[in-house]
């Protein structure tokens, strides 16, 4: 009978193990691809003095419903980092690199992988808050007010939320928009796959891009300017987008990893 030393058994299998082919892995996240997260900037984006691997930070601003029927509240942090920078001026561009990638929930940080939709400065976010229709009446509440998303719809106080295609969303507390994402194609964002309800805080279901228009910022949407989920955003001179700025983010798929077959 053959017999096998213990060292040749392990050796054989070492080798073995070696030569297994890999396989993709998908990384578990705690949400579902295609979550919409509004949320507010924290700290200033600046090409100019931002370095790579400094950390910034941003905060839900409505409470987000997910499938299984639990709620991200309003106010979870969202985390992550600057990747890259390059300064503008003196006829070069400014470029800024960034990634949103982790979200503290119960107290722990779960990884997450994000893009950016949408991105309105802090006066763009201000102006949403305005009602655009007289409320100077005795008794009268935020819920009197009418107000224009970041983008165009108009929330109708306790009523419904509206494009020029119609009803979109409703608003289930002053300042919360809920409805259907809708695609933008002329500003880079085509139709989203997801269509089940989302959360707008104060963005409109189609908004897309960078707003103000006249703002000079751009956001690529180059695939290899977002990769594994790194925002790219570009500007003629330099890219400054200062805190109390609104994103809104939408979940990716997580990047694939390798492990054993």
């Amino acid at each position: 009978m053959t017999k096998f030393s213990p060292l040749a058994v392990i050796s054989c299998a070492a080798i073995f193990i070696s030569v297994m082919p890999l396989r993709a892995a998908q990384p578990v996240q705690p949400l579902p691809v295609g979550t919409y997260l509004p949320v507010m900037l924290g700290p200033n984006l600046d090409s100019d003095k931002s370095k790579p691997g400094e950390k910034i930070s941003a905060k839900l601003k409505q409470d987000v419903s997910l499938p299984d029927g639990s709620t991200i509240k309003s106010g979870t942090e969202i985390i992550g980092h600057v990747v890259a920078v390059k300064r503008g001026g003196n006829g070069l561009a400014g470029k800024l690199v960034f990634v949103l990638d982790h979200i503290r929930m119960n107290g722990k940080d779960a990884s997450i992988t994000t893009n950016l939709r949408a991105l309105a400065t802090m006066t763009d976010i201000f102006q949403a808050r305005q009602p655009i229709n007289s409320v100077a009446m005795d008794g009268s509440s935020t819920w009197d007010y009418n107000t224009r998303q970041v983008g165009g719809d108009v929330v109708f106080g306790r009523k419904d939320v509206r494009s020029n295609d119609g009803v979109v969303g409703t608003s289930p507390e002053p300042g919360w928009v809920v409805g259907i994402p809708l695609g933008n194609p002329d500003r880079g964002c085509p139709p989203p796959e997801n269509k089940s309800l989302q959360s707008f805080w104060l963005f409109s279901t189609s908004a897309c891009g960078v707003y103000p228009e006249e703002e000079d910022l751009q956001i690529s949407r180059l695939p290899a300017d977002n990769k594994d989920g790194e925002v790219t955003l570009t500007s003629s001179k330099r890219v400054l987008v200062r805190g109390g700025a609104g994103l809104l983010l939408t979940v990716l798929p997580q990047p694939a990893v390798q492990s054993v077959q």
